[in-house]
C-alpha cells in the first residue's frame, strides 16, 4: 500500500488558491482588495494563482482590479463558488503526496472555528469546499478523519512531524474526545511520528466574542475585531524541516502592555514546548524568535464591511458576550488579528505582513524591520515580500489564511 505524506510548505508548491473578498473595503479607508492585489502579483510568477470567487460580479471586479495593477489575468484561472469567507487555508484541499507521486486530500469536519454546528449551512458549505478545490487540481482520492480541524492550526515539517495547538484541537474543536483519541487520529491520517503540542494559542486569537481584551491605555474597553479562534500559525511556523519560528515577547514589552504581558505567558509556554522537541534524527530544533506586531486599535462603524459580523452576532447572542458583559455600542474599538508569523511560502517566495504606515509610531516600523531580518534568516535564498495585510486582518486571518497552497507532484 503506497504510504502518504504532508509535505512541509517550504517544498514545492504546484498552485496556489485565494478567495477574493465579498467587498473591496473592511472600512472607509482600508481596502482588502488591495491587499489580495499584492499578494496575486508576489505569486503570479512563482506558482499558478487560481481566484475562486463568490459570483460573478465579483469576478468582475477581481479582474478589472487586477488589470487595472497591471496584472495579466490571462495567468490566472478563476472559478467560482460561494464561499463567504476569504480563508481558504482552513476549509480548502489539505493534500499529502504519496510515495509514487500521487496525491491524496484529507477530509477534516468542520465548524466554523467553533462559531456555528457542524449542521449549519455555511458550516456543510465551506465543508465542501475541500473536495471542490481538490478536483480543481485533479486530485479525487480522499481520506476522512473523524475530527473536527482547519488548515490553519496544522504546521508540517515534511519529515514526520506536524505542530499544533491542544487547547484548540481538543477543547475547542473536539471536545467529545480524549487528547490521546485526537493525538492518535492526527498520527494515523497523516501518517506521524510525533506531533508537538503547544498549550493555547495567543490571547489575541481567542473567541471574538469572549469579552473585552486591554485597550491601548490598558484599560479593558477594546475587542477582538474576528478571530480564527485559536490557531497555530499566528504564532508558530516550520520554515524547513528542523527550524521553528515562534513569536515572542519581551520582558520590557510584558512591563509596559498588559496586551503583551497576556500574550507573554502562552508564548513562553510555547517556546519551553518547542525547545524541548527533538527532530526525528533526535536533536533540538532551531528556533527563530519572531516579535509580536504593535497593537494598532481601530474604530468600526456600523456601515464598515467589518462590522457586519458584530452587528449579526449581536442579535444571536441576545445581546451579551460570553462573559456576561453586554455587546458594546458602534463604534467598537478593535484590535485586528495583526501577526508576522502568518507567511505564506511559495516556492521562492515568502508573502509576509507589515503595518508601518507614515504617521504611525516608529516603534511598528521598527517591528516590521525586525520581523524582515527574521524571515531573511529563516530564508536566505528567497526573495521576501512584505504586505501590509491590516484590512484582511480586520476579518480575523492573514495572508496564510488567505491563501491555500497545494504541492507539487514529487516522490518522498
Amino acid at each position: 500500500m503506497q504510504k502518504f505524506r504532508t509535505v512541509g510548505e517550504f517544498e514545492r508548491q504546484e498552485s496556489v488558491l485565494l478567495i477574493w473578498p465579498l467587498e473591496p473595503f473592511a472600512t472607509s479607508k482600508l481596502s482588502v482588495d488591495a491587499v489580495s492585489i499584492q499578494v496575486v502579483q508576489a505569486l503570479i510568477n512563482e506558482v499558478e494563482v487560481i481566484i475562486c470567487c463568490a459570483d460573478v460580479q465579483i469576478q468582475q471586479r477581481a479582474v478589472l482590479a487586477l488589470s487595472q495593477h497591471g496584472v495579466d489575468v490571462a495567468d490566472i484561472r478563476f472559478v467560482l463558488f460561494p464561499a463567504e469567507i476569504p480563508y481558504p487555508r482552513d476549509f480548502g484541499a489539505e493534500v499529502m503526496v504519496g510515495e509514487r507521486g500521487e496525491r491524496m486530500r484529507v477530509d477534516f469536519r468542520f465548524d466554523m472555528y467553533g462559531y456555528l454546528s457542524e449542521d449549519d449551512e455555511l458550516s456543510r458549505l465551506l465543508r465542501g469546499f475541500g473536495d471542490f478545490h481538490a478536483k480543481l487540481v485533479g486530485i479525487e482520492k480522499t481520506l476522512s478523519s473523524a475530527l473536527i480541524s482547519e488548515g490553519g492550526d496544522r504546521e508540517f515539517n515534511g519529515k514526520g512531524t506536524m505542530m499544533a495547538v491542544r487547547e484548540t484541537e481538543v477543547d475547542k474543536r473536539n471536545p467529545d474526545k480524549t487528547f490521546a483519541e485526537v493525538d492518535e487520529e492526527f498520527k494515523r491520517i497523516f501518517s506521524l511520528d510525533q506531533i508537538i503540542w503547544l498549550p493555547r494559542g495567543s490571547y489575541d486569537d481567542e473567541y471574538s466574542y469572549s469579552g473585552p481584551i486591554p485597550s491601548a491605555d490598558g484599560t479593558f474597553r477594546s475587542y477582538r475585531s474576528a478571530s480564527a479562534n485559536g490557531h497555530i500559525d499566528e504564532i508558530c511556523r516550520f520554515t524547513d524541516e528542523s527550524t521553528i519560528v515562534i513569536a515572542q515577547v519581551s520582558e520590557e514589552e510584558a512591563a509596559v502592555s498588559k496586551l503583551h504581558a497576556l500574550n507573554k505567558e502562552r508564548l513562553d509556554q510555547a517556546y519551553e514546548t518547542i525547545q524541548a522537541a527533538r527532530t526525528q534524527e533526535g536533536k533540538a530544533f532551531r528556533i527563530l524568535k519572531m516579535p509580536m506586531p504593535e497593537p494598532i486599535y481601530l474604530n468600526l462603524y456600523p456601515e464598515d464591511d467589518a462590522f457586519v459580523s458584530w452587528g449579526e452576532t449581536r442579535e444571536h447572542m441576545g445581546g451579551f458576550l460570553m462573559d456576561g458583559t453586554p455587546f458594546p455600542e458602534a463604534p467598537v474599538n478593535v484590535l485586528p488579528a495583526m501577526s508576522y508569523c502568518n507567511f505564506l511560502i511559495a516556492n521562492d517566495i515568502v508573502v509576509a505582513q507589515k503595518y508601518y504606515e507614515e504617521g504611525l509610531p516608529e516603534k511598528i516600523k521598527e517591528k516590521d524591520e525586525a520581523a524582515l531580518q527574521v524571515l531573511q534568516t529563516a530564508f536566505p535564498k528567497r526573495r521576501i515580500v512584505q504586505i501590509n495585510a491590516l484590512a484582511l486582518n480586520l476579518y480575523g486571518g492573514g495572508i496564510h489564511c488567505h491563501t491555500r497552497n497545494i504541492p507539487a507532484i514529487q516522490n518522498s
